[in-house]
């Protein structure tokens, strides 16, 4: 079978998985490795978490991977962590202090073979303050508790 086939039959089996969350899938050689983010676009000074995971033909990879993660804004290094792992999903947890446009890089070997795929893009929104929600939300409440209180009394 062609790879570009291969990969194309893991790309849909994955999509489920995609919509739960945010996800993106690049492609080093012949690995497959997706990043998934909950929630789909991150709130500044709210922590994301997010799922790294390498796969193949044949499914995750249970191989050792050893790999370093970077995390950049506009040239900019805020995070650099060597990791480890054995079940072919790396978990990662983060809390972006300001909101913009941050690049994912992943550099990792399997075996005696490096991979670097693309960088991923994730954006992060800062927290909108909505006063009007709010204000909204809590008139809705009084509402609400007014009527109920009415029907109790009957």
């Amino acid at each position: 079978m062609n790879k570009k086939i291969i990969a194309i039959i893991i790309f849909i089996s994955l999509i489920p998985f995609t919509y739960s969350n945010g996800g993106c899938i690049k492609v080093a050689d012949d690995i497959l490795v997706q990043l998934s983010s909950s929630p789909i676009v991150p709130i500044a000074n709210k922590q994301a978490s997010f799922l790294i995971s390498f796969g193949n033909k044949s499914g995750l990879i249970n191989e050792e991977i050893n790999g370093k993660l970077k995390i950049t804004k506009k040239e900019e290094t805020i995070l650099i962590k060597d990791f480890k792992i054995k079940d072919g999903i790396l978990d990662l947890k983060h809390t972006f202090e300001n909101p913009g446009l941050y690049e994912i890089f992943l550099n990792f070997n399997i075996g005696n073979k490096i991979y670097a795929p693309e960088d991923f893009l994730i954006e992060v929104k800062g927290q909108e303050k909505s006063y009007v929600f709010n204000i909204s939300f809590l008139i809705i409440g009084i509402f609400i508790g007014a009527v109920l209180m009415k029907l109790i009394r009957k």
